[in-house]
């Protein structure tokens, strides 16, 4: 059976999965100079570990990098108050009342205009997902789901290469005559990536419960990336010119997910400027839809 991706598919997932699997590979090529395993370079089962790392980078990229970047509120909703430039007053008021006369929702209106404005957001992308009229709004979501994922991936490297840079130098054994030294660098840098990952689930599984849930995900992953990178390189770093290298990596990483970072709320916002417009000019947006089918929907922008 032919394995069929649409464009969030390969622009949100896909892509990002190479980037985060190429990252990790990284330093096993500098230090050992090894080439990727001919079996998982291998085009279906690449595909398939690049499509799955993709969907887990989300995962913790939707945690980590929040949609509602300008100021805790969702760019959606920013774009239509009345002191905000992104539209015309005349647009506004016309957007205002095609959505009051589609979904019998008021965004200038009542306590919750939030959430009001939310729900109607989500209605009008579904107008258009199910008129087929969206086509340059997916563009647009397609690409700042790309950079949300390559900023995390990229962001995910800079610990991991540090950890890597790291390995061997961390000596806590030394601090306690009856703990072998090298029994702390392999279990206990191991421990501390279980401990990690174990710490980032439970959050996750409370995290409409646990006000700073979000919080513990982001940090707990990175103290078990930075361990794994420490505890992967303990019996493969060797020289400063290894570490300098992976420290310069580092250092690129960083700049590279700070750009991405700046072109996912750049195209964030283009979103939901194609949203409103596609709908707008959609000559029949009369029927009510209850049901968001936006496959990013808790990453609104």
């Amino acid at each position: 059976m032919p394995i069929k991706f649409n464009f969030y598919d390969i622009y949100g997932c896909l892509i990002p999965g190479f980037f985060l699997l190429a990252v990790l590979w990284l330093p096993f090529g500098l230090i050992e100079g090894k080439e990727p395993d001919a079996a998982l370079s291998s085009a279906l089962v690449g595909v398939i570990l690049a499509y799955v790392a993709g969907h887990v980078l989300q995962t913790v990229a939707t945690n980590a990098i929040p949609s509602s970047f300008l100021r805790g509120r969702f760019p959606s909703s920013v774009f239509l108050d009345a002191d905000n430039r992104t539209f015309s007053s005349e647009f506004k008021t016309r957007l205002a009342g095609q959505i009051n006369r589609a979904f019998d929702l008021d965004v200038y209106g009542g306590a919750s205009i939030e959430d009001v404005r939310r729900d109607a957001f989500f209605l009008c992308r579904s107008v258009l997902i199910k008129s087929k009229a969206g086509t340059y709004a997916e563009q647009f979501e397609g690409l700042y789901a790309l950079m949300r994922g390559l900023s995390a991936a990229f962001g995910i490297s800079v610990v991991y290469y540090l950890g890597w840079a790291c390995s061997g130098l961390l000596q806590f054994g030394k601090t306690f005559d009856f703990v072998p030294e090298s029994w702390w660098s392999w279990q206990w840098s191991g421990l501390v990536v279980l401990v990690g990952i174990l710490i980032a689930l439970a959050a996750l599984v409370n995290i409409n419960r646990f006000k700073y849930a979000k919080s513990v995900i982001n940090w707990s992953l990175l103290l078990a990336v930075f361990a794994a990178g420490y505890h992967l390189g303990l019996s493969r770093m060797g020289t400063s010119e290894q570490r300098g290298q992976l420290i310069a990596a580092a250092v690129f990483s960083f700049l590279a997910s700070e750009r991405c970072y700046a072109g996912y709320k750049t195209f964030a916002q283009e979103f939901a400027k194609a949203v409103y417009r596609d709908f707008s000019n959609y000559e029949k947006p009369a029927e009510k839809h209850g049901a968001n089918s936006n496959p990013d929907a808790e990453a609104e922008p």
